[in-house]
């Protein structure tokens, strides 16, 4: 089981963001522009570009591409319309998989044939308020911790777009 840590303000002012282990080292980056018409992301492993995320443009709710930097598509992560939270739909080519928990609360579990391969958990270590992503499948790691940046994008978008329009 693989541990990351993720800082809870992602894409706030920014427009890059780490990933950490448990001894606090940088092991993803991520660069791009967020919360803007075009939002398309990088992330890196070692300096080394590993996926590239795509927001889809004219969708009334958010869906984006993972695409491996040679341009194959690798998963594609819908919001789906809900009246009390949101569901999210993920296709991918290493399966389609089920998300299970309060996405909203980042607290959640990844399901691939219902076998749980990831988690997300809100926690407070020592060096701020974070998310924990656990991952069961050791040769997938970067492929989950893409995941969980895509889906927290979603989340932050659709929290940051709905605050606006009640102003």
């Amino acid at each position: 089981m693989k541990k990351f840590y993720m800082k809870q303000k992602v894409f706030s002012f920014g427009e890059k963001y780490n990933i950490f282990d448990e001894n606090q080292n940088v092991v993803y980056h991520v660069k791009g522009k967020v919360f803007s018409i075009h939002n398309k992301l990088d992330m890196y492993k070692n300096e080394e570009l590993i996926f590239h995320m795509e927001r889809k443009l004219f969708r009334f709710l958010p869906e984006y591409t993972l695409f491996t930097p040679d341009g194959n598509i690798v998963a594609t992560i819908k919001k789906n319309f809900a009246f009390f939270g949101g569901k999210l739909t993920i296709t991918s080519s290493y399966g389609d998989m089920e998300i299970i928990g309060q996405v909203w609360q980042r607290d959640f579990h990844l399901n691939k044939d219902g076998k749980e391969v990831m988690s997300v958990h809100k926690k407070w270590i020592s060096w701020g308020d974070s998310y924990e992503i656990s991952i069961s499948d050791d040769e997938k790691v970067s492929y989950y911790v893409a995941l969980s940046i895509l889906i927290d994008v979603i989340f932050h978008q659709d929290s940051n777009h709905s605050h606006s329009t009640h102003h």
